[in-house]
């Protein structure tokens, strides 16, 4: 456990560069933009389920992070701060796209079969079966969506889910509670439509 000069105390190995970063070390900066983009962007795009769109949010997310960062205090880790920035953006950006946004995924299913080596058929079986997952999930009210996605996606404590959407532990344990119990009846309900 490390005491930040700017507020309390953290255990955070990224306290090193936070330092530098605010001296204006931009190299200090993009080391820690490598450590956290390829959560970021996960984050992003399942928010707003696009490629391009979770690109640029993740682009945009380390601007505001950048901007943001004198007020960094170092109550949490550097990490859930920079989840709930990107949190923020995405939501932002995901009410100004709602009329545009498509929940088709525009990677071709044969794409991603050519990348592994496993058995075509079963591949192409647990694609789906994950497509369908997450199309369900997407359907979720947005505070149940949300904790699932950092929780499962992300793989974020309880804690650090409390401390990125800035809610109660208790809380959060209830919607990921709620939100668990709405997938399995809603997948229950699909499942039963098909036969």
């Amino acid at each position: 456990m490390q005491c930040s000069p700017y507020g309390g105390a953290v255990s955070d190995p990224a306290i090193d560069l936070l330092d530098r970063c605010r001296r204006g070390d931009t190299q200090a900066y993009a080391r820690l933009l490598q450590e956290h983009q390829n959560g970021v962007y996960s984050l992003a795009r399942g928010i707003l389920h696009d490629h391009h769109e979770a690109q640029d949010m993740t682009q945009e997310v380390f601007v505001r992070a950048w901007r943001a960062l004198p007020g960094f205090r170092g109550e949490s880790s550097f990490s859930t701060w920079l989840y709930r920035i990107a949190v923020n953006t995405c939501l932002n950006r995901r009410r100004q796209l709602r009329p545009q946004l498509q929940v088709v995924d525009s990677e071709p299913v044969l794409a991603r079969i050519e990348e592994r080596f496993g058995d075509p058929v079963q591949t192409t079986i647990q694609n789906e079966r994950n497509e369908h997952l997450w199309a369900t999930v997407d359907r979720l009210p947005e505070k149940y969506r949300l904790v699932i996605i950092l929780f499962y996606q992300q793989q974020l404590s309880y804690r650090e889910i409390a401390e990125t959407l800035s809610l109660p532990l208790g809380t959060v344990k209830a919607h990921l509670n709620r939100a668990r119990r709405l997938l399995a009846s809603n997948l229950q309900d699909a499942r039963e439509a098909i036969t």
